[in-house]
């Protein structure tokens, strides 16, 4: 039998397997997707965003204007687990333009959680 759980539950069930403590520790952040709404984005970054999170198994919604640059912004939904969205900062920290400041908001969203 397969049942969806929520993410609270995660680490009970993993707890309740047997999985061990660091084991859990490594694997929470694995075990729930997440969506991260980011607005008004300018082109050139909304796709850099998007081909970095693509490179680490996750996927950015962008204004389908973005690629061909018929639309100046675009809001872009980051979607991945949240060890995705962790690497994800940590590559957006190396880039440039206003990127970085990107990567601090979403880095401050998670220290929210």
């Amino acid at each position: 039998m397969a049942d969806f759980i929520d993410e609270k539950d995660s680490v009970k069930i993993m707890q309740g397997i047997g999985v061990q403590e660091e084991g859990i520790t490594l694997m929470k952040d694995k075990s729930f997707f997440r969506l991260v709404l980011v607005k008004d984005v300018r082109n050139a970054p909304a796709n850099i965003i998007k081909q970095d999170m693509l490179s680490i198994g996750g996927d950015v919604a962008v204004n389908k204007g973005c690629i061909n640059c018929t639309v100046d912004k675009s809001d872009i939904l980051i979607m991945g687990t949240m060890h995705q969205i962790k690497l994800l900062v940590k590559k957006l920290k190396t880039q440039v333009s206003e990127i970085p400041s990107i990567a601090q908001d979403i880095e401050m969203l998670i220290k929210q959680t």
